[in-house]
């Protein structure tokens, strides 16, 4: 690996965030936040100084970039990212270490949404749109954002987008990936605005529309409200939430090409069909046991919502279910008290997650598709050895080495599951509140169930735990592979 190019590189991207820092700077002098104004001061400054000295004093005469040079400089990327998003948590004392002021740094930046903070309407007003902001930042990928507005990186742009891009495999919208990044961007920027206006016209305050802009698009699930959605009591923003998480955890080719009218591609894409099918058979399943069961098992603990009709039910069924399915994990009921049905299907969905090239998190859709037409083939060859049968997705030919990258993910991503699983165990954390975090984590979710449901926090859990949940934020976020190269010996050999 080129070190020192990768110092370069990196020097940009925290000079990138000096400057982006700026906005939540000047949010704090608005609302004449002194505390944060200083916190953000000083963010700006150390990221400013050590982004200019790994900028200017690294600079390596190669300029191209691998791809264990584009890993390392995602992987590292986000590392020293939320370092620096720490600081404001961590300088105005509203964490009580630093150990939680990273976790709720990284868990911004990966769009998780896992939150240390028991009161989350005492927080600083600067410190709320910094929280909000950096699952915006997160949710497309800073480092996509990078190579957006960095065309110069040419070849290295692409070992960076499709290290940061999400799913078994990266789609390329133009022939130039600088080109791709900037579309990506639109799109993603056009949604947020659009979703700002309708939450505006539904009642919210300027403030709560653009926080709430940034973490549904984003699909992070941070909130101004210390009971989430749930606080606005509005079936009209309930559905205008619904609409924007689905559409954000949908693959954003899809979208360029609903722009430039090529529906036929749109209707026939085969993760969508299976995203749509998903999110309608659990949100009917989930909706039909929520009407039939007994009252008291699902009354909420945050406004007791009586589900008194089937369209009540359909209401904060579809809401909890493309919630967790987008992995945005907003909440309007606390799904922790709904019948053991709801909280298992709800559980299986944190597995499964949204589509690939969205900003969910998850196994994701298309990888699900394929391990199961992978099955079927195996399936088929047994009856039948001497057929010769392809996986297809869409009409096109899978590529073995696609599908070996596939079931290698599972296994990994299961591996990861379960030794983490078992770590907290062994922090004397219940078996439930265990896995759901864990799962959650993975999953770039946010809320699980038990201790950490979803009117709970995850300020209690040992600092031991906190970091384990840290690394499988960061191995959900970054795909498995490589936030794991990262730690083998052969990625640092030359």
């Amino acid at each position: 690996m080129k070190i020192p190019l990768v110092l370069h590189v990196l020097g940009n991207l925290i000079l990138l965030l000096a400057g982006i820092m700026l906005a939540p700077f000047g949010v704090a002098l608005y609302y004449g936040d002194s505390g944060e104004v200083r916190a953000f001061l000083l963010s700006i400054i150390s990221a400013g100084i050590i982004g200019f000295i790994m900028k200017f004093f690294t600079k390596s005469d190669d300029a191209s970039l691998g791809i264990r040079e584009g890993l390392g400089i995602v992987a590292f990327g986000w590392l020293f990212c939320a370092v620096f998003g720490a600081i404001p948590y961590w300088h105005t004392g509203l964490c009580l270490g630093f150990t939680d002021a990273y976790f709720e740094a990284i868990s911004g930046f990966t769009t998780t949404g896992s939150t240390i903070f028991t009161d989350i309407e005492a927080l600083p007003r600067s410190i709320l749109f910094w929280r909000s902001m950096t699952q915006w930042l997160g949710g497309m990928g800073i480092i996509v954002f990078f190579v957006a507005i960095l065309p110069a990186l040419k070849v290295g742009g692409y070992q960076l987008f499709s290290a940061e891009a999400p799913g078994p495999k990266t789609d390329k919208i133009k022939p130039r990936i600088a080109e791709t990044a900037k579309i990506l961007w639109f799109i993603y920027v056009s949604l947020t605005a659009l979703l700002a206006v309708f939450l505006f016209f539904g009642g919210m305050s300027p403030f709560d529309t653009v926080c709430h802009a940034f973490s549904t698009v984003s699909t992070g699930g941070f909130s101004t409200k210390n009971i989430s959605i749930a606080a606005y009591n509005s079936a009209y923003i309930d559905i205008v939430i619904i609409v924007f998480m689905f559409l954000s955890g949908c693959n954003f080719v899809i979208h360029y090409k609903c722009v430039n009218g090529r529906i036929g591609k749109v209707v026939g894409n085969s993760e969508l069909r299976v995203f749509i099918y998903l999110v309608a058979t659990v949100t009917i399943g989930v909706t039909l046991f929520l009407y039939f069961s007994e009252p008291q098992s699902y009354y909420s603990k945050t406004k007791g919502p009586e589900f008194e009709s089937s369209l009540s039910c359909l209401r904060y069924a579809a809401f909890q279910v493309i919630s967790v399915c987008t992995t945005t994990g907003y909440c309007t009921s606390d799904f922790n008290l709904w019948p053991g049905f709801c909280r298992f299907a709800l559980l299986m969905l944190m597995f499964i997650g949204g589509c690939a090239g969205s900003t969910a998190g998850g196994i994701k859709n298309v990888r699900v598709l394929l391990m199961v037409k992978y099955g079927l083939r195996e399936l088929e060859q047994l009856i039948k050895p001497r057929i010769v049968k392809h996986v297809k997705i869409d009409g096109e030919s899978i590529d073995e080495s696609i599908i070996k990258n596939t079931l290698g993910f599972f296994l990994l991503f299961m591996g990861i599951f379960a030794i983490s699983f078992l770590i907290l165990m062994g922090l004397n954390i219940d078996a439930l509140t265990a896995s759901s975090a864990v799962i959650s984590a993975m999953g770039n979710i946010g809320p699980g169930l038990a201790g950490v449901g979803a009117v709970e926090n995850y300020g209690h859990l040992p600092i031991a735990g906190k970091w384990v949940l840290v690394f499988c934020m960061l191995a959900g976020r970054l795909e498995i592979y490589c936030i794991l190269m990262m730690l083998m010996p052969m990625t640092w050999k030359r």
